[in-house]
């Protein structure tokens, strides 16, 4: 007998109980829809904390050792960037001023405060769409441009202010600054609120107690056809130990790997799929040991008759694939709701990608095999002896 002549018998024992098949489905789903929410904030962990690096515009980046993250600012001497222009490799050097200040607006208080970045307005050191239409607003001090992918419930009104198209007087620390444009920008993150853009003039104004000749992260542009990783470390020999070289993507993935591995958060999410992948066995386990047990005397049948136990082996694995897909695509249509929720409350990037649909589908499948494997032993109590 051919696979697919299998199949019926399959769904015709789970089809029986209706009320199980209900169960199985409802809590498969939820396994699913837990997996699915960890992933997406672990996901939108890194992305949100990594959104600033991956709009640089650099081939290597120069930080302070200390900095573990850019959550906690570290920052460098600035001649240590300008001694890299000394390499014939290197094109041209730009830098990024990098610190967090309390944010007023209005009567509101903004949440964890605003992060303020510092940059040369004629030499933007990121890829933001449509700046060159703005980047003159910065010239004058005191003037910043507002992130609108920030999490605006924290800063009042202010999208619907700048429509006037005049600027909007705010407070950042004690000092008072305007708000004379938007940019889009890396938005809310889990450690911060929002952003904002202003001259490294202004950033000093705004944080006198940081030293103007120390930068947070220094930015090197190579000449083209130079191979990035062999620069990096010919220019490390050259620098001192308080300056780290490394490239852009090495910057983005050292970000990611304190959040990973030293922050608590990273480790909580991963232990959510886990645990989703946990709950998903145990009950999926429960479904299938019922209905083997509820057909050992009819397996007890058929065994006599010649069938083997690889026939039922072969049912049993059915029925477990075909709860696993019952039980996923509910799990994928709530998620996909969910995610638009926690985007809408919280402006952090979250997203039904196909990548994560295809791994919760899998593990979905795995967690209904696995629950199957572990049942098998069951079916070896079905023994033609005892019908008689």
């Amino acid at each position: 007998m051919n696979s697919f002549g299998r199949i019926p018998l399959a769904w015709l024992q789970l089809t029986r109980y209706k009320l199980r098949l209900l169960v199985a489905i409802v809590g498969i789903a939820f396994a699913a829809i837990l997996i699915f929410m960890q992933l997406a904030f672990l996901d939108s962990l890194y992305d949100s904390q990594t959104a600033l690096h991956t709009r640089l515009v650099a081939d290597l980046i120069l930080i302070n050792p200390e900095m573990k993250t850019l959550a906690n600012t570290r920052d460098f001497p600035r001649q240590y960037l300008y001694r890299t222009l000394n390499f014939s490799e290197v094109d041209s050097v730009n830098y990024v001023y990098h610190g967090q200040q309390s944010f007023k607006y209005g009567n509101v208080s903004g949440g964890k405060g605003i992060i303020i970045l510092g940059i040369n307005p004629d030499n933007c050191p990121f890829k933001i769409a449509k700046f060159d239409r703005v980047a003159h607003l910065l010239r004058a001090r005191g003037v910043i441009l507002f992130d609108r992918n920030s999490d605006l419930k924290e800063y009042g009104n202010i999208l619907n202010d700048l429509d006037s198209g005049k600027s909007i007087a705010a407070e950042i620390g004690a000092r008072q600054v305007w708000i004379s444009g938007l940019v889009d920008f890396a938005g809310a993150s889990f450690a911060d609120d929002g952003n904002v853009i202003t001259s490294s003039a202004t950033f000093n104004y705004l944080l006198p107690e940081r030293s103007a000749n120390n930068i947070t992260i220094g930015l090197v542009n190579l000449k083209p056809g130079v191979d990035r990783k062999a620069i990096a470390k010919k220019i490390s020999t050259q620098l001192p130990a308080n300056v780290r070289v490394m490239t852009r993507q090495e910057f983005i993935d050292y970000e990611k790997h304190y959040w990973a591995t030293s922050a608590p958060i990273g480790f909580v999410f991963s232990t959510g799929v886990f645990v989703g992948f946990l709950v998903g066995v145990i009950i999926v386990y429960q479904i299938l040991y019922g209905e083997v047990s509820d057909h050992l005397p009819d397996y007890a049948v058929l065994k006599a008759r010649g069938y083997k136990h690889r026939y039922f082996l072969n049912v049993l694995f059915q029925e477990a694939l075909i709860l696993a897909v019952l039980g996923y695509i509910p799990g994928l249509i709530v998620s996909i709701g969910l995610y638009e929720i926690v985007k809408e409350a919280t402006a952090l990037p979250m997203y039904m990608t196909f990548p994560r649909a295809s791994l919760v589908l899998l593990l979905t499948i795995i967690m209904c095999f696995t629950s199957g494997s572990i049942t098998m032993n069951k079916l070896r109590d079905a023994n033609p002896a005892d019908l008689f």
